[in-house]
């Protein structure tokens, strides 16, 4: 019983880690597109 517990952990572990993987990358990424339409704002 002790292993399934263990295992439920690691995997809940890892369902975080990925979640807030995907929240950095999404706020860089969002960044990265403001920065660029503000470039395109400047050129028009």
């Amino acid at each position: 019983m002790i292993y399934l517990a263990a295992a439920y952990g690691v995997i809940w572990l890892a369902v975080f880690v990925l979640v807030f993987s995907m929240h950095r990358k999404q706020s860089q990424l969002n960044d990265e597109l403001s920065i660029l339409e503000e470039m395109i704002r400047e050129q028009d």
